[in-house]
């Protein structure tokens, strides 16, 4: 892995959300620093007209320890499926390019750490980070974490960190953010299909395994993830989600992952 492409998507922008992109950002610098041999591209991707470029980009100095930092002005639509297409397509340089939620952080040696396995097993579509889980309307919880039971089912099947197909069918609570993804693959796998809204990430993993044979799970800690934060476009989801609408998602996903090209499902309750 020679290079990678930092992708954050920001949607809109207020105070709160500097913030939050400020963290974000610092983040993202300090695993440059901690990084070695690796040249890191960062982008912001959105709509200048909602947003205040000249102070968003002037949160964090990047310039000086990135190989580049800018914004890519998004002509798409504004979902999150939609900003991270248009950006693979229209950004990025590298082989290989990772999602940073502007809410959440990268650990400054995640891509230091995942540089090993990602040299040694380069056809594989996606390496997924160990994700520490930290819930903002109950900061007294412990966190936990994602991705994690699916490494240790492989590991009890004797393929340490690799999942196939049939493996992924067991679990579908995987976050994509902070996975290093090789573009190629997604490229040549379609991209995100922007109509599959709350389970998009699975329906990928799912589609790329298939296409590929696996994706892999590096046994490091490499994102904390941070949820219920009030507005954020998850949270919206789940306000009125109810539990039939979930399972749809899920079961979705497992329906429509064989299909390179997006068929555009839609819910409709069973009582109407």
């Amino acid at each position: 892995m020679k290079g990678i492409d930092i992708i954050i998507p920001v949607h809109k922008y207020d105070e709160s959300i500097e913030t939050l992109l400020t963290r974000c950002l610092t983040s993202v610098k300090d695993m440059i620093m901690n990084t070695t041999d690796v040249n890191v591209d960062v982008h912001i991707v959105g709509k200048s007209e909602v947003l205040p470029l000249e102070k968003m980009m002037g949160l964090v100095n990047l310039s000086d320890i990135a190989k580049s930092f800018d914004f890519i002005e998004n002509t798409s639509e504004l979902d999150f499926c939609s900003q991270i297409n248009f950006a693979v397509n229209n950004g990025c340089k590298n082989d290989y390019f990772m999602i940073v939620e502007f809410d959440d952080m990268v650990t400054p040696k995640w891509v230091e750490m995942a540089k090993p396995y990602v040299d040694k097993m380069e056809t594989c579509p996606v390496f997924l980070p160990l994700i520490e889980v930290y819930d903002i309307e109950n900061p007294t919880m412990p966190k936990c974490y994602l991705n994690e039971i699916a490494w240790s089912s492989s590991f009890v099947d004797g393929d340490l960190g690799s999942l196939s197909t049939e493996a992924l069918k067991n679990y579908y609570n995987f976050n994509l953010t902070g996975a290093i993804i090789n573009k190629n693959c997604f490229l040549k796998g379609r991209e995100f299909k922007t109509s599959i809204k709350l389970s998009f990430a699975y329906e990928l993993l799912l589609r790329l395994s298939h296409l590929y044979t696996n994706v892999f799970v590096v046994p490091k800690i490499g994102y904390y993830h941070f949820i219920n934060r009030e507005d954020s476009l998850t949270s919206e989801y789940h306000k009125t989600m109810t539990q039939e609408e979930g399972a749809w998602w899920i079961q979705l996903a497992l329906d429509e992952y064989a299909f390179i090209k997006d068929r555009k499902k839609t819910y409709t309750p069973s009582n109407k």
